[in-house]
């Protein structure tokens, strides 16, 4: 008897202790977790990978299955690049654009032919198209993967096309969209649509990671053959719809 009673404090101790223990666990699981964060402000350098959504449909009934899902853009304090693929490897492209003079290079890989086109300064990426591109600034927010964003209104005359972006400006790159048409916007885009020829391309960011990106990453390799813009183009023309 002695011991039945002396059990029911024993247990109910343990019971406490048990619980005690598993919301040291839980705390010690978040707040690792927030410490582990891959995304911090005052971010410098890192990688981003969005869905590709497209928002209109092939002129040429090319079956749109085929076409890329996903991008990776890269950034350091110099340069960015913007890299996709389509679905089974087949080919890619990449726009490495220069920060420091205002210059970008066009790359891409079909089968096993390599290709590269080295922009004049100032000139647009041939990720975007030429279109004047009217930026509005608005007040409004909302989040995205996780962090506040900033919303634009954006207006293109031709085709005459109106949207809202979502970019985020607590970071340590100055001008991250140099030389593109949304250099106005000092931030990273993390929810934006680029014309690349006849497709629009809806660009949400699903994660970005703080890495170390050196300024190697973004030299083309000695494999890939430099050709005019006119003949760039017309591989890009032929590969998409």
């Amino acid at each position: 008897m002695l011991n039945s009673l002396n059990a029911r404090p024993l247990k109910a101790t343990i019971s406490r202790q048990s619980f005690l223990f598993c919301g040291m666990v839980l705390l010690v699981v978040f707040f690792g977790a927030c410490k582990r964060s891959v995304f911090t402000d005052n971010i410098k350098e890192g990688v981003i990978q969005y869905d590709v959504v497209y928002t209109n449909n092939s002129p040429r009934n090319f079956p749109m299955q085929l076409l890329p899902k996903t991008m990776e853009l890269r950034f350091n304090e110099h340069f960015v690049s913007y890299n996709i693929e389509d679905r089974v490897g087949l080919f890619s492209i990449c726009n490495i654009n220069d920060l420091s003079n205002r210059s970008h290079t066009t790359i891409i890989k079909v089968f096993d032919k390599k290709y590269a086109y080295k922009g004049e300064r100032n000139e647009a990426p041939l990720f975007f198209s030429n279109s004047l591109y009217t930026i509005t600034p608005t007040s409004d927010t909302s989040r995205l993967i996780g962090v506040l964003c900033q919303k634009a209104n954006i207006n293109i005359a031709r085709p005459t096309k109106n949207f809202d972006v979502l970019y985020y400006t607590n970071i340590g790159v100055q001008n991250p969209n140099a030389n593109t048409p949304y250099e106005k916007i000092d931030g990273l885009l993390l929810d934006f649509i680029v014309q690349l020829k006849s497709l629009d391309m809806r660009l949400v960011a699903k994660n970005i990671e703080e890495q170390s990106i050196p300024d190697s990453e973004f030299i083309v390799a000695d494999s890939y053959k430099f050709i005019t813009k006119s003949k760039m183009e017309e591989i890009i023309t032929t590969l998409l719809p």
